[in-house]
């Protein structure tokens, strides 16, 4: 169940490709992480920066998409492995730790 309140977060990670191209996703809601700062991982990420993956093959490589949403904003970008870095590792991270498998 999705927390309304305005400053509650739901965030999903998806990824896709690699050797076998096999799709992973994974979802957190703040609600189910109440110790995690999620709209400081989430204002972290450089959204309105987020190029799309490049289209040059890089064989085997993943491509991550990313969305956090709450009732007043929708965030959402798609990146390369290789731009996996910073901010936005930080909270696919994070999210990934709160849901394993």
């Amino acid at each position: 169940m999705t927390d309304s309140r305005p400053d509650s977060w739901s965030i999903t990670v998806a990824r896709t490709g690699g050797f076998a191209g096999l799709k992973r996703e994974w979802h957190v809601s703040s609600s189910d992480a109440p110790d995690v700062d999620w709209p400081t991982l989430i204002d972290a990420c450089p959204w309105k920066d987020a190029a799309k993956p490049s289209d040059s093959k890089v064989r085997d490589q993943f491509v991550w998409r990313v969305e956090a949403k709450n009732s007043s904003r929708t965030c959402t970008a798609t990146l390369g492995d290789g731009q996996l870095t910073g901010a936005w590792k930080s909270l696919v991270d994070e999210v990934r730790a709160r849901k394993r498998d």
